[in-house]
């Protein structure tokens, strides 16, 4: 294979390289040189021929800085559990955080009853502050199993 341009990746660990004679391909590795991403195949079969390896290689940086692309490496399963528990608590923090803003809104709505001019306002006020205190409750129970869950899989 022939190497036009070998860089390292500018957001990541590994390299970035170009290659071919023109039509030219780029190609994302990471630290351990295993593929990420091949221009080549990008689905339709044919690569993307470009003309000119600068090209190319402008591309591939700005395909590498784009966060939305996340590449999936087999690791040991020791890995894939820290992962797992990782997101369990960041999951749980999330709840945690919309339970909390939840607790927000009830307290509100518990100030603008003070303020119902009549019996159906209250009750709509009334009503709003229950369903919400539930859902804060549903919430905390939620995250409190998700921290549970992450502390088992940690011990």
């Amino acid at each position: 294979m022939n190497i036009q341009h070998r860089i390292d990746r500018p957001y990541e660990a590994g390299c970035i390289e170009v290659y071919g004679d023109e039509p030219f391909e780029w190609r994302i590795l990471d630290h351990a040189g295993h593929l990420v991403r091949d221009s080549a195949g990008n689905g339709s079969g044919t690569g993307c021929g470009y003309d000119s390896s600068i090209l190319a290689l402008r591309d591939a940086i700005a395909f590498d800085a784009d966060d939305s692309v996340v590449p999936i490496f087999f690791r040991h399963g020791a890995d894939a559990e820290r992962e797992n528990a990782a997101q369990a608590h960041r999951s749980a923090d999330t709840l945690r955080a919309l339970a909390t803003a939840l607790k927000s809104a009830a307290s509100q709505a518990q100030l603008d009853s003070r303020h119902a001019t009549d019996g159906e306002a209250q009750e709509y006020l009334d009503a709003r502050i229950e369903a919400m205190e539930g859902i804060v409750q549903e919430l905390e129970e939620v995250a409190g199993r998700l921290h549970l869950a992450t502390r088992a899989t940690a011990g």
